[in-house]
């Protein structure tokens, strides 16, 4: 059984949100995001389980959490794009990647995309 400290871990601190062209905004990932629940302690957030699926083009984790103030569960789906681009200094170096983060009900509706990170 995974601790629920080390599914802590596996959370990004934040994500970035496009704003058109004035740049990137940072926004905590620490926070509950159902409707109608103003949680953002992260103190009552308690993840609880992981789903992790692979192919060839993305990773996507899912992490399961429990707002204790709302006592709903939420899932931060985490999804990493693996060959986004080539990189531009040298052939050899790994192609680069970008992660992308949603938030989903407990039945696994998404709510949103939140940002990237």
């Amino acid at each position: 059984m995974v601790e629920k400290e080390d599914l802590r871990l596996e959370i990004p601190s934040y994500a970035y949100i496009a704003l058109a062209r004035r740049g990137m905004e940072k926004i905590s990932l620490d926070q509950c995001f159902l409707n109608e629940c103003d949680n953002q302690d992260s103190n009552l957030l308690e993840p609880f389980k992981k789903e992790i699926q692979e192919d060839e083009k993305k990773i996507t984790k899912k992490i399961y959490i429990k707002c204790k103030k709302c006592n709903r569960n939420f899932i931060l789906k985490l999804e990493t794009l693996k060959y986004v681009a080539k990189s531009t200094k040298s052939e050899k170096e790994e192609p680069l990647s970008m992660g992308i983060v949603y938030a989903l009900d407990e039945d696994g509706k998404n709510l949103g995309h939140i940002g990237y990170f």
